[in-house]
Order: C-alpha cells, then structure tokens, then sequence
C-alpha cells in the first residue's frame, strides 16, 4: 500500500469558520456559505470543539485479511503497528496505541470495510491549552468523525494519482457517518466522544456575529475537562449528514467584536 497515498486519503478536511474572515482574522458579518449553509438543515448538532491536537487512527485490511492500523497527526503519519514508523510528535502514538490495539480486532465486526479512519482530539498533557482541562498534564482523547470504505473503493483510490486524491477529498468525498451511525459506532466501541451539547432547528440557528457570540457564551465552560474545567475552545456546528459543518470559536467571535 502507498503510504503517502494513504496519508492524503485520511487527512482530516479543514472546517470553515461559520462567518467569513476578513481582514486581520476578524469576521464579517457574511456567513460562510460554501457547499450550502446550516440553515438548510432540520437540526443543527452542536458538539464542544476541543482544543488539543487532531489525530487519526487509521484501520486497514492487509492482503492476507488480518487487520492492520497506522496512527497520525493531521498532517503525517506517526506510527504504524509493529514500530514500522515512529514518530514522537505530541506525544500522540504511545498515547493512542493502547486505544488502537484494543479496537483492531473489533473494528471490521460484522462488515466489509476495506478501511476505517476514526478522528479524535488529543488533548492535556503538553498541549497548549492544556491547562483548561486538567492541572496535572493528564493525557486525553475525544472521538469526533469516522468514515468507512470498501475494498472496491480503496483500490479504485489508492489507483489514482496523489493530486486526485488530495482533490476527492478536498471536495467532501470521504464518506463520513451520519449522525445516527456515528453514535451507534461510539455506542459500539464504547469510544470517548466529543459531547454533543445542543440539537436546534437550522432556521433557528443565530446569523449575526453579536447572536452567535451570545448563543456561544452558553457552551464557555468545558465538559470534557479531567480535573480542571476551564473554557471550551468553542462548538462545532454540523448538519446529521455532516455536509454542513462549521467551526464558531470564542477567539474569532471576541478579537472581532473588541474593535
């Protein structure tokens, strides 16, 4: 298997601001409406964003049908079962190996998945936020996204070249769980997940920058924190087939409204 083919195929998409940034980081009062926009949903799922390191924890299917994992960063690729990479970065492997070897013989149970990419934040121990969710450098996870591909599909990408990888998933193609499916599958492995905080109608959802601040200030205060609770970095806004997502943090919303 192509690992750098692999890398780009798992690479975890960035998630827009929910109003447009505009000069110096502040943002505009123009809501980020590319691919369509939140309040086309019937219910808007609001999830605490944690602030940590995003990481990936990629389970594949060898030749021989055994099952196989690789653990990476957002950008590269850190571990893979055996020692055959090593990476120390973030400290982001030895903590999610235990998590992968305990989920590699389960993770193809009862379908025929080619490959799973579960996303999760790393968060405590050295990160720089660290101190918002625990005093004494304690090391966490939050699941947050999972897709799933069959053989067919695998090959069929893993076939193509890089740059069209990198353009399939640029383009949203990655085919996450929606959001029944992906709570059954944290029910499942029993994962720690990123909490659901809110479920509100789209044509509810606030549009103005002074709304959503107001509406934001509801979810401050962490609920993932070990033992420390200070603020949240924010929430993130999805549509159940997450082709609406968006990220609304308290930075943007405050650097923008003290000017």
């Amino acid at each position: 298997m192509d690992i750098k083919k692999l890398n780009s195929l798992t690479k975890y998409p960035s998630i827009l601001t929910y109003h447009r940034l505009g000069e110096k980081g502040r943002l505009t009062e123009t809501l980020t409406e590319e691919n369509g926009h939140l309040h086309e949903s019937e219910l808007v799922y609001l999830y605490e964003k944690v602030d940590g390191e995003n990481a990936r924890i990629i389970f594949f299917k060898t030749d021989k049908g055994d099952s196989d994992y690789l653990i990476g960063s957002r950008e590269e690729l850190l571990y893979a079962k055996g020692d055959r990479i090593g990476n120390p970065y973030g400290n982001i492997a030895d903590f999610l190996k235990p998590i992968a070897e305990k989920l590699l013989n389960s993770i193809f149970s009862g379908n025929d998945w080619a490959l799973t990419v579960i996303y999760q934040e790393s968060y405590g121990g050295k990160t720089k936020a660290a101190k918002n969710y625990t005093a004494s450098k304690t090391q966490h996870y939050r699941f947050f996204d999972v897709f799933s591909i069959n053989k067919a599909e695998l090959d069929h990408l893993l076939a193509l070249p890089q740059e069209k990888i990198a353009e399939w998933r640029d383009h949203g193609h990655q085919p996450f769980y929606k959001e029944e499916e992906k709570t059954a599958f944290v029910q499942r492995l029993e994962l720690d997940a990123a909490p659901l905080l809110s479920e509100k109608p789209g044509l509810d959802f606030p549009r103005t920058i002074a709304d959503t601040y107001a509406y934001l200030k509801e979810f401050e205060h962490t609920r993932v924190g070990m033992d420390a609770a200070g603020r949240s970095e924010g929430i993130i806004a999805r549509s159940s087939d997450r082709k609406h997502i968006r990220k609304i943090r308290f930075e943007d919303y405050e650097r923008t409204l003290r000017t």
